[in-house]
């Protein structure tokens, strides 16, 4: 049997003999790999759509349309659904079936159009009843999409919250899905969180489609619900700590999100550890967890660390992974502590707790810094320009994906990335380098070259000419001149040849070059286009994936670059990009 790996990994590796220890610990939870003969669990989703008059505008409806019939296509006939929709009144548009008619429940689909107000209340409840109708399903989930206020029927948070946690001891999660900025992302975000689910921010509709291929593609992959960390300290040692933001049940054990595989999941633990004579059991975690067979299943894990002098200890090397989760957590609860004092009124207060949390990421240098710092920074700035609701969506919703425990920074790599896939000019981004995809000369020829050159004026092609050849896959620099950006890194990409003449390395090796040598300058905001998608004729879906691929990884190891932008001239290419960042930066 396949069982989930714990790692009990220290800030520095030892504590003390002569005085206390103040010690952070990161409980890694790494689910098992799924066998690829494995035969996924079946699924039965109620999705609930609010269809109130406010999901009639920029095109809403259409892309929750959209969302739901591709959700509808990827299931299986073993699976179940059902539909229910929303506004004032509640209406069971696809009773509980099986899923063996996708052409009908599409075409049903696809006739829901936006009427009134918003009985959420009343249509989670009844498409929870839906779903609790055939519950021999391995895995049972409502998923709520609203993009509105609840106004009709019951709208207290906290008895909503109530009701959700009680159909999830029945075994049906509840996801949520927030849709613009009028919505309450309290309400949203504690009914994915009672209901053992996962809570969506969706800033543009746009987004709905890769959001529900997401919710699917981590139901298929789940292989525990209704996970449970407990954390027993030994002797004298206090858990003084824990820096997630997590849900304490009634046997005092700290709720996680589902076990899904690919996700490990981060916990943080300081501990006040007391002088120790000798090495001995600091603390037992204990993790439990209901696989899809519905058997309950435990497994623990001691940390023992030997016992050195406060003279030897200070000598120690610090874990930077641990830094960078601890520095991480600490900046999710700045943005909660500022969404506390915005909701008094107390917006400079707000502003000063974001100011200094983004001075302590900085000085930290830890990978991911970089991003974080910006995500505090505009964060800041849309409270300076008094866009309340926006900004408090948006830290709501990083601070619970940070909180929730999905490791490795991948809340800082969606903002690092998420608001830099445009379709657009690349001479209109405001950022300190673009990169310009030439030949080996560094000419002005080639449908993106020559615009830039026409924008930048003739001392750029003298710069590239007194730099010289640049051979395929590597880049170099030059000024701007009269371009809006400080910098262009030219690079040269290698043609399409059907993937068998190593061209897939030689582009990854192109946007590595390009970041590494921006790196090296200082740069830390750079807008890249598609390379390799156009007169080299790279597959757009094998191009995004090599970009995103090569990107994140540089991305989730730095200290420096904040902003990596990707400006697509061609829709195709933009929706290749968008997907194949929904599948990098999904949790």
């Amino acid at each position: 049997m396949n069982l989930p790996r714990i790692d009990l990994i220290p800030l520095q590796s030892a504590v003390c003999s002569d005085r206390p220890t103040t010690l952070d610990v990161l409980v890694r939870l790494t689910p098992p790999t799924i066998e690829l003969d494995t035969k996924r669990p079946s699924l039965n989703i109620g999705f609930v759509i609010d269809r109130s008059g406010s999901m009639g505008s920029h095109n809403k409806i259409d892309y929750a349309r959209k969302a739901a019939c591709y959700a509808i296509e990827q299931l299986l006939p073993s699976d179940r659904l059902s539909v229910t929709i929303f506004d004032d009144q509640v209406q069971t548009l696809i009773p509980n079936t099986p899923a063996n008619n996708k052409a009908r429940f599409v075409r049903q689909i696809q006739q829901i159009q936006p009427g009134g107000s918003t009985a959420l209340h009343g249509g989670w409840l009844q498409g929870s009843i839906q779903v609790s109708q055939y519950l021999s399903a391995q895995l049972n989930r409502v998923i709520l999409l609203s993009d509105g206020l609840a106004n009709v029927g019951e709208t207290n948070p906290d008895r909503i919250a109530t009701d959700v946690h009680g159909l999830t001891k029945r075994g049906i999660s509840t996801s949520t899905m927030g849709v613009g900025d009028n919505y309450n992302e309290d309400l949203l975000s504690a009914m994915a969180s009672s209901g053992d689910g996962n809570y969506y921010y969706i800033a543009s509709p746009e987004q709905l489609p890769g959001i529900f291929e997401r919710e699917l593609t981590g139901l298929v992959a789940t292989v525990g619900t209704n996970v449970a960390l407990a954390i027993a300290p030994q002797g004298n040692v206090v858990v003084a700590d824990v820096l997630n933001d997590l849900t304490v049940n009634d046997q005092g054990e700290f709720q996680l999100p589902n076990l899904i595989s690919g996700s490990p999941l981060d916990v943080v633990v300081r501990f006040k550890i007391p002088a120790l004579a000798h090495s001995s059991d600091l603390c037992t975690i204990h993790l439990s967890w209901t696989d899809p067979h519905q058997a309950r299943l435990t497994q623990q894990a001691v940390l023992h660390l030997p016992v050195v002098t406060a003279a030897q200890f200070e000598t120690l090397p610090l874990n930077q992974d641990v830094q960078q989760q601890v520095v991480l957590m600490m900046a999710a609860r700045a943005k909660k502590e500022a969404i506390r004092l915005v909701d008094r009124g107390e917006f400079d207060g707000a502003s000063a707790v974001l100011q200094e949390a983004k001075k302590r990421v900085l000085d930290s240098n830890v990978p991911m810094s970089a991003p974080e710092a910006e995500q505090l920074g505009d964060l800041d700035e849309q409270l300076r320009a008094r866009d309340i609701a926006g900004s408090r969506k948006m830290a709501q919703y990083q601070t619970s994906r940070r909180s929730s425990s999905h490791s490795r920074g991948h809340t800082s790599l969606f903002y690092a990335l998420g608001k830099g896939i445009i379709l657009g000019d690349i001479l209109q981004q405001h950022t300190d380098a673009i990169v310009n995809s030439t030949d080996r000369t560094l000419s002005a020829t080639g449908a993106l070259s020559s615009t830039i050159h026409r924008a930048a004026g003739a001392e750029l092609l003298a710069a590239c000419q007194q730099v010289g050849e640049c051979p395929v896959g590597e880049a170099r620099i030059t000024p701007g001149f009269k371009l809006p950006a400080q910098w262009v890194i030219h690079t040269v990409c290698p043609a399409w040849n059907g993937g068998n003449q190593d061209e897939e390395a030689l582009l990854a090796q192109c946007y590595s070059r390009c970041i590494e040598l921006a790196s090296s300058r200082g740069i830390r905001a750079l807008a890249l286009p598609a390379l390799g998608t156009g007169k080299s004729g790279f597959p757009p879906d094998i191009a995004a994936r090599i970009a995103l691929e090569t990107v994140s990884q540089f991305l989730l190891r730095s200290t420096e670059m904040g902003r990596i932008r990707f400006v697509c001239a061609d829709a195709t290419v933009h929706m290749s990009f968008m997907n194949e960042f929904q599948r990098i930066a999904g949790w």
